[in-house]
């Protein structure tokens, strides 16, 4: 299965010069930002793992949310036990993606447990998001510009 990142050519950039039109810009794109999250990413990121992350899927899910930031952002996972074994979102969220194929796997040391099996791959699941987060963010963004730079 092929994994498709979307990119902003000049992004570095656009954000650096973002900060030249104050403080109050900045709120309002990191407000944009996380609407856009909340719109877009979080119902991905939780759709995929209620449906492919088999067992551990809904406490992977249960774990996702916006966080603020210049750019829409997700975060998924959290310490806080969740399973009967004690594990956490944060613990169970790579291993149910790549299991005995994960990194940590590859070592004698350190095996991941054989519930993960070869994984889920429920990561790659979840990017029907970029292209329309995108799209708003780049709205968001001219949109803040425009109102900053007149006043």
């Amino acid at each position: 299965m092929a994994i498709f990142e979307s990119g902003v050519s000049g992004l570095n950039e656009l954000l650096r010069d973002f900060k030249t039109l104050g403080k109050e810009a900045g709120k309002e794109l990191r407000a944009a930002s996380k609407t856009i999250a909340e719109r877009h990413m979080v119902p991905a990121w939780k759709n995929a793992a209620l449906n492919y992350a088999g067992p551990w899927g809904e406490d992977i899910a249960a774990s996702v949310r916006a966080g603020s930031d210049r750019l829409p952002k997700v975060m998924i996972g959290g310490n806080k036990k969740v399973t009967s074994g004690g594990a956490s979102p944060t613990m169970l969220r790579y291993p149910s993606d790549k299991g005995d194929r994960a990194r940590a796997a590859m070592g004698s040391r350190n095996r991941m447990p054989a519930a993960f099996g070869s994984g889920t791959d429920w990561i790659g699941q979840a990017r029907n998001y970029q292209e329309p987060a995108l799209e708003e963010w780049s709205r968001a963004v001219d949109r803040i510009a425009r109102k900053w730079l007149v006043m």
